[in-house]
């Protein structure tokens, strides 16, 4: 599917054709953790590993996808040396060749990655932590809102038109961004080991936030630009933590349900943010970065009382 993405969207097709491919789910404005992939590759990793070593696999697992992103970024900056590139869209094509690769590996799996069978669910309906889970799934719908205020095309747009960035500037951007972000993402498991899952998500999460606040107010792009590199090199160590918490907290039965839902609760917020990015950049143009911070802090908030009462705080947490 993402080879036939590539191919259709580099032969500039209409804007509706363009967006019946992006409802197939396999495009993104972001690197990893999105798509339905997700939720199979979630439980597929979590299958035979124990739950302390959740935390590492799913750090190598995400890391990976931020430094190929970054590669693609970096691909994106020196192409645009061109001056053709910056409006084609046959940078798409790059798609094709990774498309059938994506294929071949993921046939060479073999049947260990299959959960084993245990009790007959109807999803979540008879789970113990149901509860928890539609909890989490509402919490983590409200960070996605906030991320998709400051996506990767609006702060390529925001930075084009308040600093005059320009594509070749942005590609390299993205590829340090990325490349920060991949970084986090191997570090976060070892964070997790002295301070605990859900205080790495909070307290990464919690300056990355205050960073993206400050970035909004400066004036100068280089002052700027050094605050949102401070926010990636933090924003992401939530993601690895948060999918070891929800593997762990589950019971294995479970697992491929819960991230789903969990899934499909960010998933479906997100479409609504861009549209409300873009009413709010009446008052500033940098409006979206204040209310997408503010949001990301109240939810860091929540999930630190959450987890509290759930008893979550723990360095090691207990799971099926």
């Amino acid at each position: 599917m993402l080879a036939i993405a590539g191919f259709v969207i580099a032969i500039h097709p209409n804007l509706w054709t363009i967006a019946l491919v992006g409802l197939t789910g396999v495009l993104s404005t972001d690197a990893n953790d999105n798509g339905p992939a997700t939720t199979l590759e979630q439980a597929m990793l979590a299958e035979r590993a124990h739950s302390t070593n959740f935390p590492k696999l799913f750090g190598k697992y995400n890391g990976v996808a931020a430094i190929f992103g970054s590669l693609g970024a970096l691909s994106q900056g020196w192409f645009s040396h061109f001056s053709s590139f910056n409006t084609s869209f046959v940078g798409y094509l790059v798609m094709v060749p990774v498309g059938l690769v994506g294929f071949w590996i993921a046939s060479g799996l073999n049947q260990e990655v299959e959960r084993q069978r245990g009790p007959k669910r109807n999803g979540l309906k008879n789970s113990p932590v149901r509860n928890r889970i539609v909890q989490l799934s509402a919490l983590f719908s409200l960070d996605a809102a906030a991320g998709g205020l400051t996506t990767s095309a609006w702060l390529s747009f925001y930075l084009t038109q308040r600093y005059h960035a320009s594509a070749t500037d942005l590609g390299y951007l993205f590829f340090a961004f990325a490349l920060l972000q991949s970084f986090s993402m191997f570090l976060a498991p070892y964070v997790a080991e002295l301070i605990g899952l859900v205080m790495t998500m909070v307290c990464t999460h919690l300056l990355s936030n205050a960073a993206l606040i400050i970035a909004a107010f400066c004036g100068n792009f280089k002052i700027a630009i050094a605050f949102l590199l401070i926010r990636a090199s933090l924003s992401q160590m939530d993601i690895p933590t948060r999918q070891a918490l929800i593997m762990a907290v589950v019971p294995a039965e479970d697992r491929m349900a819960a991230s789903a839902v969990t899934n499909a609760a960010r998933y479906t917020v997100r479409p609504l943010s861009p549209s409300i990015a873009a009413f709010s950049m009446h008052i500033a143009m940098a409006t979206p970065m204040v209310l997408a911070g503010s949001m990301k802090v109240a939810y860091d908030v929540a999930i630190l009382l959450w987890a509290k009462r759930c008893g979550y705080l723990t360095r090691f947490i207990k799971s099926y």
